[in-house]
């Protein structure tokens, strides 16, 4: 299709980088365009997931600019905040966990910028069970999905936007910033410069985790908790065989919410109720 010729076009740099062949038009294929099965698989990963990290692909326009934009909206979001550099103990300098900033490449040719952290450390201290959050079986989605069909409700599908950071981050997380990223962080918030110290001759930079950023292992967990705590708020309960599935008595119809991490199924027979959950 002249999509996924334009996919190629905007992206022929991203495979080079990657040392691979992008993915082949069905033109291509059907002309004898020769692929194997791993060269095949690893073009079309990369048209799936279209990332690279920053570090990789720095050089090719456009993912500066992008990167910066999403240290502007974690900058917004407060999602960083300037410990005492002094005041930090060596253990905790130690058990700081490093910032993983991805470029993702968009098949109409846009670049965004996605940041999280590395929180493989956390591992080593950080129970399974008190990380490990609910989703919504796929049971449960094909069973309300069937109900709003049969009723003839009216369905829409929507996520929240960057939800985990609307989250507060319930223990004490370091994340440790050098190189590009310090830069980058710093040019966002001038007032983190105060707090750059040098560590074996190189800039360094240490700042506490506000909010439940991707990539800590008990991010989901508290995305999970805010969640449901803000529907039971508004009246939900839930449903008693999947904690990711909630009703509610609106207008004497029910709704029905059904959320896999940030995304949701929302169905009522009224559409003006669909719109204002």
């Amino acid at each position: 299709t002249e999509e996924w010729k334009d996919f190629k076009r905007n992206h022929a740099h991203m495979f080079a980088q990657a040392g691979k062949k992008p993915p082949p038009t069905f033109k291509e294929i059907t002309e004898g365009a020769e692929y194997n099965i791993g060269e095949l698989r690893d073009a079309t990963f990369k048209h799936v997931c279209a990332q690279l990290l920053f570090k990789k692909a720095a050089h090719i326009p456009g993912t500066i600019e992008a990167v910066y934009k999403e240290y502007v909206q974690l900058d917004d979001r407060e999602v960083y905040t300037l410990p005492d550099q002094d005041e930090l103990t060596e253990e905790e300098k130690k058990g700081a966990l490093n910032p993983v900033d991805l470029v993702e490449f968009k098949r109409d040719g846009r670049i965004k910028g996605r940041s999280c952290v590395d929180g493989r450390p956390q591992r080593a201290y950080t129970p399974r069970e008190e990380c490990a959050s609910p989703t919504m079986a796929n049971e449960s989605l094909m069973v309300i999905a069937a109900i709003a069909a049969k009723e003839k409700r009216d369905v829409a599908t929507a996520d929240v936007a960057g939800a985990y950071l609307n989250a507060e981050m319930d223990e004490f997380v370091l994340v440790k910033f050098t190189g590009r990223a310090l830069e980058i962080i710093c040019e966002v918030n001038p007032s983190f410069k105060a707090g750059i110290r040098k560590e074996k001759g190189r800039d360094v930079l240490y700042l506490k985790l506000a909010k439940a950023l991707y990539g800590c292992l008990k991010s989901a967990l508290l995305w999970y908790r805010l969640f449901k705590g803000t529907l039971e708020k508004m009246g939900f309960k839930l449903n008693r065989y999947d904690p990711c599935v909630a009703n509610k008595d609106i207008k004497g119809k029910q709704c029905t919410i059904g959320w896999w991490v940030d995304d949701n199924f929302i169905s009522h027979k009224r559409p003006k109720v669909v719109d204002s959950v």
